[in-house]
């Protein structure tokens, strides 16, 4: 393989075979081609770059000095494609995730462990995005894989069901026992933001939503929601994983019996005619 153009490729074939049939025999190609070749170049530049003796194909002054640039060219051309085929490993690579709070801190962090000890050099970025619009983070180059529901991946994107997050409703433990008509009715419902209609609809879910009477409470920070459901603030919905520790060591207890709701997931990104290892490892890794 090959970055430099067919002319220049030319070139340093007949300069290292000295002959245009030993750069015939070098390129795979006729003879004419190789001609041709050689005088569009020079075309192109406006110099001669070759003279004809009884020694072969002779490079003149304005030919040593293409042939400096095309050594050094080629040179670089290697560290190039092993920086290509090597990207994560040998050199910077740069990659954005883009996903709901519940599935980065409860899911995507534990998944790419591997993938971040195997390419030191690949920065997986993640941005935290609760909103409806992370099509548009995509869409607009600032996201080179999203998570989204499946009905919105478009068809210019590829994509890849992915396990749906499952969310359990939540409280403090005073409230073991405690009827839940009577703790929605009464307490608090947290949410992410006026937006976020997760907790709105698992209560629709299990016909529960008529018993809501206070409105809810928005809080966009993982950290800060725990606080306030372990202070018995209010109530809210996690997904399974971010709620495991805090239900094992009861700072918090399952409500509506543990029910769960399954919110469906996939993840998208634009298509590539050769999509890198690196890349093709982290979706291998996101289950």
């Amino acid at each position: 393989m090959s970055l430099l153009s067919a002319n220049l490729q030319a070139f340093l074939a007949v300069y290292e075979k000295s002959t245009v049939s030993g750069a015939t025999e070098k390129l795979g190609i006729g003879q004419t081609a190789v001609t041709q070749r050689i005088r569009s170049l020079e075309n192109e530049l406006g110099v001669t770059l070759f003279t004809r003796s009884r020694k072969g194909m002779i490079l003149t002054s304005e030919g040593k000095s293409l042939l400096k640039y095309c050594l050094r060219a080629r040179e670089l051309e290697g560290e190039t494609i092993g920086d290509l085929k090597e990207g994560g490993r040998k050199s910077d690579i740069e990659i954005r995730f883009a996903g709901p709070t519940s599935f980065l801190s409860g899911r995507a962090a534990g998944q790419c462990k591997e993938i971040f000890k195997k390419w030191p050099r690949l920065n997986l970025h993640f941005i935290i995005d609760d909103s409806e619009n992370r099509l548009d983070l995509i869409k607009q180059g600032l996201a080179d894989i999203v998570v989204l529901h499946p009905h919105q991946v478009p068809l210019e994107l590829d994509s890849k069901i992915i396990k749906p997050d499952e969310y359990l409703l939540v409280g403090h433990p005073e409230w073991k026992g405690r009827d839940l008509k009577d703790i929605l009715e009464n307490e608090r419902l947290f949410a992410f933001h006026s937006e976020d209609q997760t907790s709105i609809n698992y209560l629709k879910v299990y016909d529960f939503l008529k018993y809501l009477k206070r409105p809810r409470l928005f809080v966009n920070e993982n950290l800060a929601l725990l606080t306030f459901l372990q202070q018995g603030v209010g109530f809210g919905l996690l997904s399974r994983e971010i709620a495991r520790p805090f239900l094992e060591d009861k700072t918090l207890i399952k409500l509506n019996q543990g029910r769960t709701m399954k919110d469906p997931l996939a993840l998208a990104w634009y298509p590539r005619s050769e999509m890198p290892n690196y890349f093709s490892e982290i979706i291998q890794s996101i289950k």
